[in-house]
């Protein structure tokens, strides 16, 4: 490895750019999961057979001030290079460029990468894995909790992060306002080995004063039914738990943070059912208007209380969630020799319907799921034990969107 000050450098090449930095198999990410994360990036040059000879690493700190450098190394290589710096810190957050050489010529810096490391260890959390303090039926689908808690934040916020679990599936918000764009985090994982984690800058989400945290949780792979011949349920346990700590920084330097615990209350909300193979049961009628903000009064809800878990289990992902991408409008809508709704899309969608209603309250809206039809009708048969129904039971007083 030699060093080259920048003056000393060859011409920069206006044909040659560096693009799309990797850490480990990410882009710009807000909680890296390691503390070495390796770095790939991608060349965009005209030049046919241009061959990279060296490249350099820069880190910046949040203020713009020079962290660290690697200097020139002699090298080839642009695909999961070693971390050249001294390991990250949890949270620590840096601004990362690279610029490279060849053909006695050099690129221009790159654009500058954010990475912010998340909590890489077990003692970097305050929070407990929580569950309602009720009992259910495990044989049997169960409504899907809600969870809160209240806090007041005071004047001078400079940023504020969230790191958030569960067992099951959950949706978080924050003063009403869904975080994020993932749907089913924390994923499927090997639960008794690892548990993901992921983080969500929600500084925008934060006012001064009365603050509320909330989530909703379901079964997903954790414990709703799975398997082959018809599979069966609890799989991994037999109880929805949320793990979430909520970080608050303020200029003055301090920090406070919102940590899942028995103080947080718990109910149950309108998804009376859910389940991957099966689909989801909602009743309108049952909803909590408002509950997930500071105005709603938790004082009917139950109290929580905690489940026991190995931290050190807790892992960032590696690769990206799941997420919305695209809406999609049926190509047809035609009745079936039966007389029932056939609603063509004209391509095998993985994702959700939105229906928009109106009824009398207490009247159900049956979906029925598949990717082929059989003899004019909906062919039920391929999906073997797998019922893949929804059902949503109208609140009545109007038009009704789900």
């Amino acid at each position: 490895m030699t060093t080259q000050e920048s003056s000393d450098s060859a011409p920069p090449l206006a044909q040659l750019r560096v693009s799309r930095l990797q850490f480990e198999h990410q882009h710009g990410t807000l909680a890296i999961g390691v503390a070495q994360p390796r770095i790939s990036w991608i060349i965009e040059t005209e030049h046919q057979g241009w061959i990279q000879t060296a490249y350099e690493i820069e880190a910046h700190n949040p203020d713009g001030s020079l962290y660290a450098s690697s200097g020139q190394v002699q090298s080839d290589q642009s695909l999961l290079l070693p971390w050249p710096f001294a390991p990250l810190q949890s949270r620590q957050r840096l601004h990362i460029r690279v610029r490279v050489w060849g053909q006695e010529q050099a690129s221009d810096w790159s654009q500058a990468y954010p990475l912010e490391a998340g909590l890489l260890a077990a003692s970097d959390w305050s929070a407990h894995m929580i569950t309602p303090d009720w009992d259910e039926d495990l044989s049997q689908p169960q409504p899907g909790p809600l969870l809160r808690t209240s806090f007041t934040i005071r004047p001078g916020v400079s940023q504020a992060r969230l790191y958030i679990s569960a067992f099951g599936v959950y949706q978080a918000l924050l003063n009403g306002e869904v975080i994020g764009d993932h749907v089913l985090d924390p994923g499927w994982t090997s639960y008794h080995h690892r548990l993901r984690y992921q983080a969500f800058d929600v500084t925008s989400l934060l006012h001064e004063g009365p603050n509320t945290l909330g989530a909703m949780l379901g079964d997903g792979w954790y414990r709703g039914r799975l398997g082959f011949g018809g599979g069966r349920r609890n799989q991994y346990g037999e109880r929805l738990g949320l793990l979430a700590q909520l970080e608050i920084s303020y200029a003055d330097g301090s920090v406070e943070r919102v940590a899942s615990d028995t103080n947080w209350r718990a109910a149950s909300g309108p998804i009376t059912a859910s389940d991957l193979y099966d689909g989801e049961h909602y009743d309108a009628r049952l909803e909590r208007d408002g509950w997930a903000t500071a105005e709603y009064d938790d004082s009917h809800w139950k109290p929580v209380r905690p489940l026991a878990y190995d931290l050190t289990k807790l892992v960032a992902p590696l690769g990206p969630p799941v997420r919305r991408i695209e809406e999609i409008a049926p190509v047809a809508i035609t009745r079936s020799p039966a007389g029932r709704t056939i609603i063509d899309f004209g391509q095998n969608v993985v994702g959700w319907l939105r229906l928009s209603v109106q009824g009398r309250a207490g009247q159900t809206i049956t979906l029925r799921h598949a990717e082929v039809l059989e003899h004019g009708e909906l062919a039920t048969r391929p999906l073997r034990h797998a019922a893949a129904t929804d059902r949503y039971t109208l609140r009545g007083g109007g038009v009704e969107t789900w």
